[in-house]
């Protein structure tokens, strides 16, 4: 979040630490206005608000994207409001890196794409891409697309009318078809024919924008053009009212100040040592309950639960640990290696450098990745050196624990 939280539509982090009882604890940006799940619930969007949410929540996403960061978790309920009325995209509660999608998690079902809930996919951009498109889809219906269009009764049920029914349309006469074929594309049930980027989701957005609504809502992405130089063409009409309020907004450029410094990066270093060894070693145990799953041909899935409730299903194949690491020192040059106990076609191998010991390691934050089951690092003057290695599928699916190993100099 750190990394993040200088984007105008990421919720901003000011501090961070551990409580002298040793609780961790993080200071966020206030969000009074609540969240959108609360707004769509009192009033549907318009087309073109909706249009201007999702274009700024692209260029957050994709802004994510860039840095390697997957959200996994977008709803409604976690675009909140600031007190500028700007929408901030929150809770990055069980994000991860794209090397690490497929760490099996809780999820969110009416939000969830297809290959995620059949366990197909631990999450990755094009899942993100669904989600988000979810969500803007129920910014004009007030539900999620397929509890808009069907009568699931429980999230089983609602599971598998996701991955198995045709997405129902959103049934109004005043948002136009072009603008309901941007969101059908974003939530196609195939992840290749989805939107290759967010970007590529935001410009699809601006181009339907200014052709009904004479504006378009500007990317804000560093180094990205605001606009497409192909943005050009004469306002088409749209359907309904020809006056409508909208959510603009503050005219002008608007940023968050850079308050993100060292200082609250090494306070984090303190609150993720705390998750790593006080807090994770106990999750597994809450996340086994309330479980479900969904059946589809050649697939299986468990389910847990986020938000407290039994709506999160997970059914990722569990990718092995790398076996026998081991590292020797040769001069200044350190070499380790391993063995994959289930190799597959495709597999690569991410590896990175930890602190302290195999027992008691604190992983770093630079991932390699590696085709062969070997490592070389040259111009060692350490005398000790360890490191962990994952096991990358190629559908981007990784070993839930890693291999550490130390090489100690004789």
């Amino acid at each position: 979040m750190a990394e993040l939280s200088a984007h105008p539509y990421i919720l901003s982090i000011h501090d961070a630490g551990v409580t002298s009882t040793g609780l961790g604890y993080i200071v966020l940006e206030y969000a009074p206005g609540g969240s959108y799940k609360e707004l769509i619930r009192k009033r549907p969007l318009t087309a073109d608000q909706m249009l201007d949410l999702g274009i700024k929540l692209c260029s957050a996403l994709f802004t994510a994207h860039c840095k390697g960061i997957l959200h996994r978790d977008i709803k409604p309920a976690n675009i909140l409001i600031t007190p500028q009325g700007l929408p901030v995209l929150a809770d990055f509660g069980i994000s991860t890196n794209v090397y690490q999608a497929g760490t099996q998690t809780g999820f969110s079902v009416p939000w969830a794409a297809p290959e995620v809930l059949t366990g197909r996919s631990g999450g990755t951009e094009a899942a993100d891409i669904y989600s988000l498109a979810a969500t803007l889809y129920a910014t004009l219906t007030g539900r999620s697309p397929y509890e808009h269009g069907y009568q699931a009764h429980t999230q089983q049920e609602l599971a598998q009318v996701i991955v198995s029914r045709r997405l129902p349309p959103i049934g109004r006469p005043d948002v136009p078809a072009d603008v309901e074929r941007v969101l059908v594309r974003g939530l196609d049930k195939n992840p290749d024919n989805r939107y290759g980027t967010a970007l590529e989701f935001a410009r699809a957005m601006q181009q339907v924008q200014q052709a009904y609504y004479g504006h378009a809502t500007p990317v804000t992405v560093e180094g990205v053009p605001e606009y497409p130089s192909s943005m050009t063409g004469k306002r088409r009409v749209a359907p309904g009212p020809a006056n409508v309020t909208r959510m603009d907004a503050p005219t002008g450029a608007w940023k968050k100040p850079l308050a993100i410094t060292a200082v609250v990066v090494a306070a984090l270093t303190a609150v993720v040592l705390t998750f790593v060894f006080v807090v994770m070693p106990h999750m597994d145990d809450t996340a086994t309950r309330n479980r479900t799953s969904v059946s589809t041909p050649g697939a299986t899935g468990d389910s847990n639960g986020t938000d407290g409730n039994p709506d999160d299903i997970t059914g990722a194949e569990v990718v092995p640990t790398p076996e026998n690491l081991n590292g020797t020192y040769d001069g200044t040059t350190v070499t380790f290696t391993w063995t994959n106990p289930q190799p597959k076609d495709g597999d690569m191998y991410a590896w990175s450098p930890v602190q302290g010991n195999s027992a008691t390691s604190v992983p770093s934050t630079s991932t390699n990745i590696v085709a062969d089951r070997k490592v070389e690092l040259h111009d060692v003057t350490d005398k000790q050196t360890c490191i962990e290695v994952k096991i990358v599928r190629s559908d981007k699916q990784m070993s839930q624990n890693p291999a550490i190993a130390c090489a100690v100099r004789q």
